[in-house]
């Protein structure tokens, strides 16, 4: 178990782990805010009544809007996040553009927010609608993981469209990836708090307790909050409605950005040559999403993977690295020969396998006979056409994505599956 300092001077809190519940070590000076089921926000405006979710930077509950008789998502970031965060100005853009546009219902409002004094600092909180689980939730409560063929296209396409509105915006996402990528609830409205606990469960609470058996302080919950039960597995989704949330990484498109906090896999080659990040991170990282949604593993894969490793299943799947990143990966002896043929004895204890993007469609778990697979030829033609043009390596020649909601699979099975799930199109 890690340590981490309050200050450089306090003795290091060191907490009982809870499984299921975000590091109780951050609640300290700068971190969470501790909540608990009840507390009310904003003068009594907002109730909390459950807890949906947490990450590094935030806790999310579910709380009672009195004022607008709702539910609603509080989002509130940890105080060192407070003077420098940039989510709440990239929701205010996301929330007063283009309402006309295709993609804004897949991209969350911002209803309200607020600050929080609290015993770690000030913190801000993000008032939003109510979501589900995520995509990548729903597959690992699933014994197949895959959804159903048109709900895969469906979700597919909301988030082309999506993330055409975002850009559109001049915004960057900057993490995007199944993790973030939440299904709407079926309406919470009109359900009183007993029939709310009835679907999701009571709050679950578990203790707080400090290894050196000393009380905790102010800093901490009394008790930590398992999340809602929420899961729906794949192969049972209908409702096939998504967002894309959480923005906390997310940075407009005139401003430098050197560091992203995706996961390694799915980062775009750009960011380990250490060139300029922009909104094209976004159309690389949506189309290594895409494979997952549609198919039933993740385009890339490794055991504990690092940089060459991913950079080596790029390789494997796309074709050569341009010259100039080629020469300038050091570690490329590691799987190459220079003339850029395999090793066959390489140093990788887990090197990937050479699968062209066509074979590891083939075999993305919708049948490998094209007699009988759930991807006609002409879809998996036009399908691999779409990912080769997200997947270009050069960041100027990936496809834009007003150019990619156009494309010949959204037009004939992406937006179709839309209509034939019931999701609005707006077409």
């Amino acid at each position: 178990m890690s340590t981490r300092n309050r200050s450089s001077h306090l003795k290091p809190l060191v907490y009982q782990w809870q499984e299921g519940v975000e590091d109780l070590e951050g609640y300290r000076p700068g971190g969470y805010h501790p909540v608990h089921i009840g507390d009310k926000y904003l003068n009594g405006r907002y109730e909390v009544i459950h807890k949906l979710g947490y990450g590094t930077y935030s806790t999310v509950w579910l709380a009672e809007d009195h004022l607008e008789a709702r539910y609603v998502a509080l989002k509130i970031l940890i105080a060192a996040t407070h003077k420098g965060c940039s989510e709440s100005k990239v929701l205010h853009a996301l929330s007063s553009a283009k309402a006309d546009h295709r993609g804004r219902a897949y991209v969350p409002s911002l209803m309200d927010e607020f600050t929080i004094d609290g015993p770690n600092g000030c913190h801000l909180c993000i008032v939003s609608e109510a979501v589900g689980c995520s995509v990548a939730q729903s597959k690992e409560a699933s014994i197949t993981w895959k959804f159903p063929v048109n709900v895969a296209r469906a979700i597919s396409a909301q988030l082309l469209l999506g993330l055409d509105y975002i850009h559109s915006c001049g915004v960057v996402h900057g993490d995007l990836h199944s993790n973030n990528i939440l299904f709407k609830t079926p309406s919470l409205e009109g359900l009183t708090i007993e029939e709310l606990y009835n679907r999701l469960g009571d709050p679950q609470k578990l203790p707080v307790e400090r290894l050196d058996k000393c009380p905790t302080g102010p800093e901490a919950p009394r008790y930590c909050v398992l999340p809602a039960m929420m899961f729906q597995s794949s192969e049972d989704v209908v409702d096939a409605q998504v967002i894309i949330s959480d923005f906390g990484e997310a940075f407009f498109q005139d401003q430098e950005r050197k560091d992203l906090h995706t996961p390694i896999l799915l980062l775009p080659p750009e960011f380990f040559f250490h060139e300029r990040l922009g909104q094209a991170v976004d159309v690389w990282t949506l189309g290594c999403t895409l494979y997952g949604v549609l198919g039933e593993r993740p385009l890339f894969e490794g055991f504990m993977p690092d940089e060459d490793h991913t950079i080596a299943e790029m390789i494997s799947t796309l074709g050569h690295l341009p010259k100039r990143w080629w020469d300038r990966w050091q570690r490329r002896t590691d799987f190459f020969l220079e003339d850029g043929s395999w090793k066959t004895d390489t140093t990788r204890n887990h090197a990937p396998y050479s699968r062209p993007l066509a074979e590891r469609l083939r075999i993305m778990g919708r049948g490998e006979d094209p007699l009988t697979c759930e991807f006609s030829p002409p879809e998996m033609k036009a399908l691999e056409g779409l990912l080769r043009a997200m997947l270009t390596y050069q960041p100027s020649e990936r496809i834009i994505m007003r150019a990619a909601v156009n494309s010949e699979w959204m037009e004939g099975w992406g937006l179709p599956a839309m209509r034939k799930t019931g999701v609005n199109s707006n077409m």
